[in-house]
């Protein structure tokens, strides 16, 4: 059947009549001329009149038709074909549908349908240390997602054909809601089962753990949820066998920070795996949460000198507090080397005479920063127009440092050189008066974090922190698909994360119904689009554009012929 991509323009078909219009529309250039009638002219005359209007009747349905062939080319034209259609039944078994009734209980009978878990399957590697409770499809993806996933798991001679989905589902705002085209050559259907409602729930996100003091640990966490009812919840922290932290706070049905404060035996980066327990009805799908620190988060900082405490104020224990303090993620502590070996700091700062002091002082630890404390002891390693630092402060080169040949000091980032053999970095100035001002701007902030930090990349143990169901980390993860704690080890390099379920997971309330007939007719519109235009052939088009471009051929040749014509001479 004949059908029309853009059937508007055939309303411009009338204009198939202009050339037969046209000579009573054209203006006249002069006026018309009395002549005898027909019957009194010459037959030589008379039989040239007639071949005129002959030749003017067949190129005016030339052009006629020239008109007719254009306007189906832009209403765009195509042979309707009705190829049988795939149908397909997929069913959500997400975190959400736990508290539901069965959903293939209402599929109809003899259907084999397919779960997303079955479209989404976990990847080979599996959680090392904890292994997740739960028994359904751990993911959120949309419908976009979906479709694409339907598609993969298709044969490829099947991926072009068109299919029907029958997707069969609670329908949760979070994951489904707000929706965008998606185009696929899928016709979507929609199937809620009748009784299906919202489940009040508590979740947990913005997990934190933040040293204060000196080793007191704390983790910051915030309940969240559509749980309008007070209630008590009960939050156990653990790592490994040990528990950590256990108490009972008030949900008042607000999102609210808690701060939990940790036992000593807290393991520093370590995971922690933590448990909320509501008192009122909960879904336990979420009730686990898997926590890794990241590689930039809760880093301890040691502060030492060969010189005592009194030193440290002397040579710059201030400004280094304040910079730490300003960012965030550090977490600061200074006392004598049996105390910072206790607290196991991430990286150690040395603030002493002579970089080869660390090894008396502090040698166990893998990252040691040596900060200078006198000026007069390295003046004879100077050096102008350092980039990083102000004109006014000291900068030293210290490849020119005579400390031993077995040292092989080299740059490694503007403001630090290393000593590679020695498993030490050598920061360029001090942070005292003596040295210059650095130490009073604001740029030191930021300055201290970026050498802080690229001194921590260097670890050879990196903390991911903690990521989500099918979150991609290039270079790293497939997009894991079940929660639990993870270590992948390449080398001499060891990597530590995290995978807990999105935030939408925790927020079960479903669509209304006129939300999901909204977006049902959205869909069922797309398809009818795809559907044409898939089945719009380009041949029908195609024939078109060449008959037309034939029809102008001919009226061009014509044209040639009437005016190249040599006129008829008169004896």
């Amino acid at each position: 059947m004949l059908q029309f991509l853009t059937p508007l323009w055939l309303l411009a078909l009338p204009t198939v009549i202009l050339p037969w219009l046209w000579p009573l529309l054209k203006p006249r250039t002069r006026q018309p001329q009395p002549f005898s009638a027909f019957f009194l002219l010459p037959p030589e005359t008379l039989q040239q009149q007639l071949r005129f209007s002959r030749e003017d009747f067949w190129i005016k349905i030339l052009r006629s038709l020239l008109v007719l062939l254009a306007v189906l080319l832009l209403a765009r034209p195509y042979w309707v074909e009705k190829p049988l259609p795939l149908e397909l039944w997929v069913v959500d078994d997400s975190a959400s549908l736990t508290t539901q009734p069965s959903l293939q209980s209402n599929l109809p009978a003899g259907i084999q349908p397919l779960l997303l878990s079955e479209l989404f399957p976990p990847p080979a590697k599996t959680p090392v240390q904890t292994k997740f409770p739960g028994n359904f499809f751990a993911g959120t993806p949309n419908l976009g997602e979906i479709g694409q996933a339907i598609m993969q798991s298709r044969p490829e001679t099947e991926r072009n054909r068109r299919l029907i989905v029958n997707l069969v589902s609670d329908f949760q705002r979070s994951q489904y809601w707000p929706y965008a085209p998606v185009a696929l050559p899928i016709e979507w259907r929609f199937e809620r089962p009748q009784g299906l409602q919202s489940t009040p729930n508590l979740g947990m996100r913005k997990l934190r753990v933040k040293t204060e003091g000196k080793l007191s640990a704390v983790l910051e966490v915030e309940l969240f949820g559509e749980q309008p009812q007070s209630t008590e919840v009960r939050i156990t922290v653990e790592q490994g066998s040990q528990k950590l932290h256990e108490s009972v706070i008030s949900w008042k049905g607000t999102s609210e920070r808690q701060r939990l404060a940790l036992s000593p035996e807290y393991e520093h980066h370590a995971p922690l795996q933590i448990l909320i327990e509501p008192q009122l009805p909960d879904p336990d799908y979420d009730n686990h949460y898997y926590f890794q620190s990241s590689r930039g988060d809760d880093l301890r900082v040691g502060l030492l000198s060969t010189e005592g405490v009194s030193a440290l104020y002397r040579y710059g224990l201030h400004p280094l507090k304040s910079a730490l303090n300003a960012n965030d993620f550090f977490s600061f502590l200074f006392s004598n080397p049996e105390t910072l070996k206790a607290a196991n700091p991430d990286l150690v700062i040395l603030l002493a005479d002579d970089p080869r002091r660390f090894e008396d002082v502090y040698p166990e630890t893998p990252i040691r920063l040596f900060v200078p404390t006198r000026p007069a002891d390295w003046s004879n390693l100077a050096i102008d127009n350092h980039s990083l630092l102000p004109k006014e402060q000291l900068a030293l080169d210290w490849r020119k440092a005579n400390l031993g040949p077995e040292w092989l000091i080299e740059q490694s980032i503007q403001g630090l050189h290393q000593a590679t053999a020695q498993q030490l970095w050598l920061l360029d100035t001090g942070v005292s008066n003596a040295w210059g001002p650095l130490y009073q701007q604001q740029s030191f902030v930021d300055q201290l974090r970026d050498w802080l930090s690229y001194l921590w990349q260097k670890h050879p143990r990196r903390q991911l922190g903690s990521l989500k169901v099918g979150q991609q980390v290039v270079g790293v993860t497939p997009g894991w698909r079940w929660p639990g704690h993870y270590e992948l080890k390449d080398d001499n390099l060891t990597l530590a994360f995290a995978v807990n379920l999105a935030e939408q997971e925790s927020l079960p309330a479903l669509m209304t119904e006129e939300a999901l007939k909204q977006m049902q007719s959205f869909f069922t519109d797309q398809a009818a689009f795809l559907n044409r235009q898939q089945a719009a052939s380009d041949t029908l088009q195609d024939w078109l554009r060449w008959l037309l471009l034939l029809l102008l051929l001919l009226e061009v040749l014509w044209v040639l012929k009437r005016f190249l014509k040599p006129e008829t001479s008169t004896n």
